[in-house]
């Protein structure tokens, strides 16, 4: 597809009546609304587990996620620093962010100077491999990782996670498909080691409660998700 001027990869998005089944909009966004909707979470992520200012945010991995990732990022703490650090396009995303956003990116040397520099981690990588070690974060990090969606991905070693205040998108998901799966199979973590669901935070339970405290976010994607992106979609594209 790249060769004849394509996306790499095709997305079909339906939106039905929820009342009657009936299709309302069908819309070829080849992934475009899936990222919107996985950058809204790192959104509501980072406004409930990070301090109001003074963040460093990193960026491992330099893709379409992590450009949504940062768009998030400003929606909810628009003063911040950004770093960013990949085995390709981290120079050009520093230049795109910092364009659009108005704020100062800079391009790390490696994963363990970027953590050194950040107290707020964004990991959207292939997730082939573990991104950073526990020695190399900061007391009071928050890493939101979004790569693992697979039973053959982990982006955070087990030691990170066990060691975290973790926090889900959904259970069930994460233990099965995200980081979570990896503990887990170490027999290091349960379930019952979850702090919380993302959902639960926005209905009151505390998020980051000290500046001591290791987060860490896993975002798998929901269902939820997507049907309230495809009824934004449908809201706004009804009304043209």
């Amino acid at each position: 597809n790249l060769d004849k001027g394509l996306p790499p990869g095709s997305g079909i998005f339906v939106v039905v009546n929820a009342v009657t089944g009936a299709p309302l909009g069908i819309f070829q966004e080849n992934r475009a609304m899936t990222d919107l909707r996985t950058g809204a979470a790192g959104a509501v992520a980072v406004k409930y587990t990070t301090p109001l200012e003074g963040n460093t945010i990193g960026f491992i991995g330099c893709g379409a996620i992590a450009r949504n990732m940062a768009r998030a990022a400003a929606a909810v703490r628009p003063q911040f620093k950004g770093v960013a650090y990949a085995l390709a396009g981290a120079e050009e995303f520093c230049q795109q962010m910092s364009s659009e956003l108005g704020v100062e990116f800079t391009v790390a040397s490696s994963a363990k100077d970027l953590c050194g520099q950040s107290n707020v981690i964004f990991t959207q990588t292939t997730g082939a491999q573990t991104v950073l070690e526990l020695d190399w974060l900061r007391p009071g990090t928050t890493i939101i990782a979004s790569g693992s969606d697979q039973a053959t991905k982990q982006e955070i070693p087990n030691n990170v996670l066990k060691a975290s205040k973790y926090i889900a998108d959904l259970v069930k998901q994460t233990s099965r498909v995200g980081e979570l799966r990896g503990p887990i199979q170490a027999g290091i973590m349960t379930e019952a080691d979850v702090y919380a669901e993302l959902g639960d935070l926005v209905n009151g339970k505390p998020g980051r409660e000290n500046d001591q405290e290791l987060i860490v976010v896993d975002l798998t994607g929901t269902g939820a998700q997507d049907a309230a992106i495809g009824q934004v979609a449908w809201e706004k594209l009804s009304k043209l």
